[in-house]
């Protein structure tokens, strides 16, 4: 089971990441009816536009969001317009009280949609660029045979059952897109590119998903997929640069990647190596993806989450690498500027002070502590991952009671009732402080938080040791903390 649960938290962390991320890539748009390949070009950044006329809306607020970028935007007169700098065309959700409406826009492209908001499903209408293909978007999302809970739970079928699900689904969105062409001609050939790209590869992330995930919800020590079930990925192309267009290809590659990086962190667990993620992750895609555009993508999406969760560190060795191999200069335009936001967080340089009360109102800032070694976790009662670690770091304090060591946790939660009640139900030990401003207080932006549990080494004269410091969990800590008293 221990196998199971490494290989599925670090699929699922480098997929979160890559989404966050992920800000251009270089993606065929040039339309063609050609059968060639076409050349793969970098489409240059510019705005799209996507407005409408919305009546009977009770709520005034609607959003337009795509990766991790979201523009929110005011219903005024039952006008609402929205602009968005884009560097690729895709998928781009349109959401009003809860309900999406996937819009395909490419730079410099426009969308118009009109629906009365008591009726949406029967009274939308698209104008702009391409209305019959926002249309036919629109159409296959309300019409998807299967509802969000039987996707979540499609890992605990059988595999003779879910193969038949997944195929019955894919039978079903190709009928729809083939409809959908035949009554069209002159489709955009982009769009069709993409479309069809989507569709293959959400199939086969899916039995991706299946094959890594089965054992782990259906609490079995392990699983062996059938011949059959592997047999999807026999019509996969994954040194395609033309596909890149395609959200659901990106995802494929990832996860695809990350799960022969974990088989091969595994093995190294099994040999009595250490964990290095980011670096099995670069040698999967070296040796499997001869494809620039590919090799660009997947090696900045993995890269870029290896900074995220390591900081610079220690990761120059792997920086030289990346920079030797990746030729989109919009990528390493990015990775440059990632390494000069972290400067200040080097080991040896001066950790960033804070400040902040506890529950008695009192202020404790880092300033307070010098002369002992500081170990900080920055976490909130609603995270999961963080709730996993406070027993592990407790252990931790236990073993340094008394030493001059300073546990200092860091809540950023908003509710202020939530986390004095969890400190004192679970009756936690340390230093205990409220930040101000949750993921926005200064501590976040000052350690470049993105995500939590964090946490932070800093020495007996107030210098960083590591800013992106093992979890208690590894077991590795403690040694450090040694290490500097």
């Amino acid at each position: 089971m221990n196998k199971i649960i490494l290989i599925t938290s670090f699929v699922i962390s480098i997929m979160l990441f890559g989404c966050q991320s992920e800000k251009s890539s270089e993606v065929a748009t040039t339309p063609t009816t050609s059968s060639k390949p076409m050349v793969p070009v970098v489409q240059k950044r510019a705005q799209i536009t996507v407005s409408g006329t919305i009546t009977n809306a009770g709520n005034k607020n609607i959003k337009l969001s795509h990766h991790s970028t979201n523009r929110s935007g005011k219903i005024k007169d039952d006008k609402f317009r929205i602009s968005l700098l884009i560097d690729e065309p895709g998928i781009f959700n349109l959401t009003y009280n809860g309900q999406k409406i996937p819009l395909f826009l490419r730079p410099n492209d426009q969308a118009i949609v009109d629906f009365d908001a008591q009726k949406m499903a029967k009274t939308i209408k698209f104008g702009g660029t391409d209305p019959k293909v926002q249309e036919y978007l629109f159409q296959k999302k309300i019409n998807d045979p299967l509802t969000y809970a039987q996707k979540r739970n499609s890992a605990k079928l059988s595999e003779q059952d879910f193969i038949k699900q997944t195929n019955d689904t894919r039978a079903t969105e190709l009928t729809l897109f083939n409809s959908f062409k035949k009554e069209n001609k002159n489709l955009p050939a982009d769009f069709l590119l993409f479309e069809a790209t989507e569709i293959q590869y959400n199939w086969a992330k899916q039995f991706n998903d299946y094959s890594l995930y089965r054992a782990f919800y259906n609490k079995q020590e392990a699983y062996t997929p059938s011949p059959e079930l592997l047999a999807y990925a026999e019509e996969l192309d994954l040194n395609n640069d033309q596909l890149l267009i395609s959200e659901a290809y990106r995802n494929y590659l990832i996860a695809h990647v990350g799960q022969k990086a974990s088989n091969l962190v595994q093995a190294d667990l099994m040999n009595g190596g250490k964990i290095q993620t980011s670096l099995r992750a670069f040698e999967v895609v070296e040796k499997d993806h001869s494809a620039q555009g590919v090799k660009n993508f997947l090696l900045f999406t993995f890269f870029n989450q290896h900074l995220r969760s390591k900081g610079i560190n220690g990761s120059e060795d792997l920086h030289q690498r990346f920079k030797q191999q990746v030729t989109n200069q919009r990528y390493l335009a990015d990775i440059d500027e990632a390494f000069l936001a972290w400067e200040h967080l080097k080991k040896g340089l001066p950790a960033p002070s804070f400040s902040y009360p506890d529950k008695t109102g009192k202020k404790v800032g880092l300033e307070d502590l010098k002369g002992k070694v500081v170990y900080v976790d920055v976490w909130a009662t609603w995270c999961g991952p963080c709730k996993v670690e406070i027993p592990h770091l407790e252990k931790l304090q236990e073993k340094f009671h008394d030493q001059p060591v300073a546990f200092v946790s860091v809540s950023i939660d908003q509710n202020a009732e939530a986390w004095e009640k969890m400190v004192k139900e679970n009756n936690m030990s340390g230093i205990q402080i409220l930040a101000d401003q949750a993921g926005n207080s200064q501590i976040c932006k000052d350690y470049k938080i993105k995500g939590i549990p964090r946490f932070i080494l800093i020495d007996q004269a107030g210098n960083i040791v590591n800013a992106q410091a093992d979890r208690p969990s590894r077991g590795t800590v403690a040694g450090e903390i040694e290490a500097l008293l």
